[in-house]
């Protein structure tokens, strides 16, 4: 099938709607030359341009027209004239009203005739005139900078009686949405799509289901009415109602009659009746939402005692008569089952986002760390005082425009003067520090305010979308509601300031009831009732969609408003992401709003868990091996871009991904291995080998978390010459770097039972921060057990002895076990430990008694990978704490790999001359002899951990294959001491089956 691509090259709205397999011309932006729309420029490019479609939303309830007050603020309902809104032609049914979401990962089908392919993973889908194409991607490729995974379909859903002119949105909820075809008609197609479910629960009426695949595929067991098959090596369940069988077996078409009604597809993690037997189990429960919105549901706590987010994750599920149990299966991505408390169960799925684990069950709870934001750095700081005045000096207290007008450069302005005006008042400069809040003030108050007749610097609601646009946008934030997050995050930064030193300002009869609804536009903490008046001046809560950028079960948030791209939405600039959701957190503190705080900390908290387990990959496990890059400057649905909108150049690609600098990114410090992997990565691929010159004081501050010393010497020798990144200072620079200098890393083993906290380590002493936005003084307790008494609207810090004085380790780890196993990977995981002195840093997983690995603190499982099959290995996992001590070992556990194969072959790899022109012997020659009849054996290879090659095997005599490196595929010769791994897939009754690892020294 041809693959859909997703680039930037095409505007998504100019494709046409009668083809099934769109295209577009760029493979990935700033990856190629030929590309010279950043993705700002190309989206302004049609922003204002609307979408023309055959369908309508219901025309929503009324609303009022003109000039709305909000306090000393307001916004209006006329557009200016010229400027550009999102889409008016929604392809939605009488279930769907308004306020629509937006930045989802189905959010295609809402503006799409059909949809582009939805990533529900470990699936995905693409709605057609037929019914719904479906696939599962399970297989890595590396186009230009990419690590992309394969997307093929291998069915296609229709009905038996007709194909569809349109798919309509017909339910959504927190993480799932359910797509309909045929509305309005007798004969419909309905489709229930959930992230991290297996399963697609499907409706018909007016006929039944027919499933046409590309070949004919093998079906191993058939129970009639539920079948388990396989096609291209992917593995599905049919579930038919009782006694509703399947016809066409043995052909690439099955049709079932379906007088139930229904039926439910799933992707399988195996081909085994077992696995089908569980997969059934679950298969009746319908996690379906018609208008409710409540087919699934995520509901967070934030314990500010225990310094930790608690998040439950619920499903409500429709059972239909031959339902077994209750619940549902579900797979989780590294950033939930990391932080889970429960075991798993066996079966994974690899995706995108890594591994997949599954559980069973109605609902499942994570625990995430709360590591604390900070409103600005303390005056800790090794810096030249005289030099850092200076530098407050020259910092302009003014709106700068010369990066352009629109909402994305006008927040920036206000992120660079709020980070400012703290150090001016630190050192003493209080004019200058009252001169950056009258200049953030001026310009908030000119943005928050909308007059008649206005067409500038105001912010217009959209009721139909439940949005809030500002005028002039920037990068599409109008025409496709892109960005938003990244936005009006730098609008309530900026707002967080002013409110911290004037409370009164942010009150809700003055500007504070403006700066909540443009928080609500982004992260709409409450979910709307869709029956009431959508009036932001009067109905906060139900003028805005449910947390419109942030997706709750992907654990970040999502760019694209609209998502037309057929590699699925994306975001760029995570750190962007998490500068939002901190200056929430602020806000939240500074106005005392407590339910707002529970969320912004939830948001804050997912956002940046997701930013290092798949943009940074921090644990090395997530990113495919065989990609050349550690950095993803892009997360897609389907893949991993080394590449920005704007830029191929490596200083934005990482650069995008730390800025803007302050006490929100203290999480980029936890790790200094990481900030070391990922700068030195950014250096080997700079033009310039490391000499900065597109934001070189974004790339100073990162380096100061990994060798803050190099950090310095690059900013003392440039900076007399070099130009300050738009939304940073020199003075906040040298602030920034010195502070780090002084107190040495965040450390993510202490947490604080108070939100604007946090502890530094430099390796012999802590010091601890926090700042008190309350109108009382009050004492901040850390998990170590230090007090810090804080005045009351003030930060203070305090140096102890920290890691110096603890000589005590941790509790051992309990509870060490193994929820599954395969040929070659081992499955962990155990009960946390505890340290009531400098806290857990990390766990060390032991394997026969060497260590293998170390997992994070608050990640209390890992997988181990590399075994040889049928072998027995012993396992113990120790912890240790932010001094250094490790406690004693686990309870140990022996684990068995399974023995792939079973007897059905025998292998073997020997060293031979390849012919090749030279008379050494420096290559392979691989023998698999299949015992079961195989008429093809592949072989997976990778040397010294490098690139992974993927050959079919030579079948000249019967049941023995074999490869020689040399001449069947010339790699290159093998030297002595060269580690080679290798494993077979091969071919046994209609089923693919992979071997375990092996693994030969040259």
């Amino acid at each position: 099938m041809a693959e859909h691509t997703d680039g930037a090259g095409t505007n998504p709205q100019n494709r046409a709607s009668n083809s099934d397999e769109p295209h577009e011309s760029q493979e990935s932006p700033g990856s190629s030359d030929a590309l010279s729309l950043s993705r700002r420029s190309y989206f302004g490019a049609f922003g204002a341009a609307g979408l023309v479609g055959l369908a309508s939303i219901p025309e929503p309830t009324a609303a009022a027209s003109g000039v709305h007050g909000v306090g000393n603020g307001s916004y209006t309902h006329e557009k200016p004239s010229g400027e550009g809104e999102p889409p008016a032609t929604l392809y939605t049914t009488s279930n769907v009203r308004a306020p629509i979401p937006s930045n989802d990962w189905w959010s295609s089908a809402l503006v799409t005739v059909y949809s582009e392919n939805l990533f529900f993973h470990p699936g995905f889908a693409l709605a057609n005139d037929t019914g719904l194409r479906v696939g599962h991607p399970t297989t890595w490729n590396y186009p230009n900078e990419d690590a992309k995974m394969n997307v093929e379909r291998d069915f296609t859903l229709g009905h038996t009686a007709t194909t569809f002119a349109d798919t309509r949105v017909d339910g959504h909820s927190d993480w799932s949405v359910t797509l309909k075809w045929g509305a309005g008609t007798a004969t419909t197609l309905t489709a229930s799509l959930t992230k991290g479910s297996p399963y697609i629960f499907c409706e018909f009426e007016g006929g039944g289901a027919e499933l046409g695949f590309q070949t004919a595929p093998t079906v191993w067991d058939d129970r009639r009415n539920v079948l388990g098959l396989t096609h291209e090596d992917n593995h599905y369940g049919l579930f038919a109602p009782s006694g509703d069988d399947w016809s066409g077996v043995g052909s690439a078409t099955l049709t079932n009659g379906l007088s139930g009604g229904y039926v439910t597809i799933a992707v399988l993690p195996d081909g085994t009746s077992s696995t089908l037997d569980t997969f059934e189990t679950y298969a009746y429960n319908f996690i379906t939402d018609t208008g409710a919105g409540d087919a699934t549901r995520v509901s967070p706590t934030y314990d500010q005692a225990a310094g930790e987010v608690r998040t439950t994750y619920s499903f409500n599920t429709d059972n239909k008569p031959e339902s077994a149990t209750g619940g549902t299966l579900t797979g989780l991505y590294p950033h939930q089952h990391k932080y889970l408390s429960r075991s798993t169960l066996g079966y994974t799925y690899e995706c995108p986002r890594g591994t997949m684990r599954t559980v069973s069950g109605s609902s499942f709870t994570t625990t995430h760390p709360f590591r604390g934001v900070l409103p600005f750095l303390p005056d800790q700081g090794t810096y030249n005082r005289s030099e850092l005045s200076s530098y407050v000096s020259d910092v302009s207290a003014g709106y700068d425009n010369g990066q352009g007008s629109g909402t994305y450069w006008t927040g920036k302005d206000y992120g660079r003067m709020a980070e400012a005006a703290p150090i001016a008042d630190q050192v003493g400069n209080t004019s200058k520090r009252d001169a950056l809040h009258g200049a953030i003030r001026s310009e908030l108050e000119n943005w928050l305010t909308a007059d008649s007749g206005e067409s500038q610097d105001l912010f217009y609601y959209n009721d139909q979308w439940g949005t809030l646009i500002g005028y002039p946008d920037s990068y599409g934030a109008a025409g496709e509601l892109n960005d938003h997050h990244f936005h009006y995050g730098y609008f309530v930064r900026g707002a967080a300031e002013l409110a911290r030193n004037d409370e009164s300002w942010a009150g809700d009869g003055n500007w504070g009831g403006m700066i909540d609804l443009l928080i609500r536009d982004y992260a709409n903490w409450e979910r709307p009732n869709r029956a009431n008046t959508r009036e932001p001046a009067d109905n906060p809560a139900d003028s805005f969609p449910f947390l419109r950028n942030f997706s709750p079960f992907g654990g970040h948030s999502w760019a694209a408003g609209t998502a037309e791209f057929a590699g699925g939405n994306d975001q760029e600039s995570s750190s962007e992401a998490i500068h939002a959701y901190g200056a929430m957190v602020q806000w939240a503190v500074f106005t005392g709003n407590d339910e707002m705080l529970n969320w912004a900390a939830y948001l804050y908290t997912h956002e940046v868990c997701s930013a290092r387990e798949y943009w940074f990959d921090v644990d090395d496990q997530n990113h495919p091996d065989g990609w050349s890059h550690d950095t993803a400057g892009i997360v897609w649905g389907i893949k991993y871009a080394y590449a920005t909108w704007f830029s191929a150049d490596a200083e934005a690609i990482h650069g995008i991904n730390y800025l803007p600098f302050g006490g929100h990114s203290l999480y980029l410090g936890w790790d200094s291995q990481l900030a070391e992997r990922n700068y030195s990565e950014a250096v080997a691929n700079d033009n310039n080998g490391g000499d900065w010159d597109y934001w070189a004081d974004i790339m100073w501050n990162y380096r100061a978390f990994s060798d803050v010393t190099d950090a310095k010497n690059m900013f003392q020798a440039a900076k007399s010459t070099y130009t300050p990144e738009a939304g940073e200072t020199k003075a906040h620079t040298y602030h920034w770097i010195y502070n780090i200098d002084a107190m040495g890393n965040p450390d993510p083993s202490v947490t604080a039972g108070y939100p604007l906290a946090a502890a530094f380590d430099d390796g012999s002493e802590r010091t601890y921060v926090a700042y008190n936005g309350e109108d009382s003084a009050i004492t901040v307790t850390f998990s170590d057990g230090t007090t810090l008494s804080v005045p009351a609207n003030s930060m203070e810090a305090s140096t102890g002895d920290g890691g110096s004085s603890d000589t005590t380790p941790p509790t051992a780890p309990s509870n060490l076990r193994s929820p599954g196993h395969t040929g070659s990977s081992v499955d962990l995981a155990w009960d946390a430990a505890s340290d009531g002195d400098s806290g857990v840093s990390h766990y060390v997983v032991y394997v026969d008694g060497a260590e293998n690995r170390q997992v994070s603190a608050g990640t209390t499982s890992a997988t181990v990978s590399g075994f040889a099959s049928g072998t027995s290995y012993d396992f113990t996992v120790t912890a240790v704490d932010g001094a250094g001590n490790e406690s004693s070992a686990s309870n140990a556990v022996s684990v068995t790999t399974d023995s792939s194969g079973g007897g059905d072959y025998s292998q073997s790899a020997t060293r031979i001359d390849g012919s090749d022109s030279d008379t050494a012997t420096d290559e392979l020659r691989f023998e698999f002899v299949s015992n079961v009849g195989s008429d093809w054996v592949d072989i997976h290879y990778t040397v010294n951990g490098g690139t992974q090659y993927n050959y079919r095997m030579n079948n000249p005599s019967g049941d023995t294959h074999t490869l020689e490196t040399t001449p069947d595929h010339v790699v290159g010769d093998f030297a002595s001491g060269d580690l080679i791994d290798y494993y077979f897939t091969y071919q046994h009754d209609g089923t693919a089956s992979d071997t375990g690892w092996f693994s030969l020294t040259y």
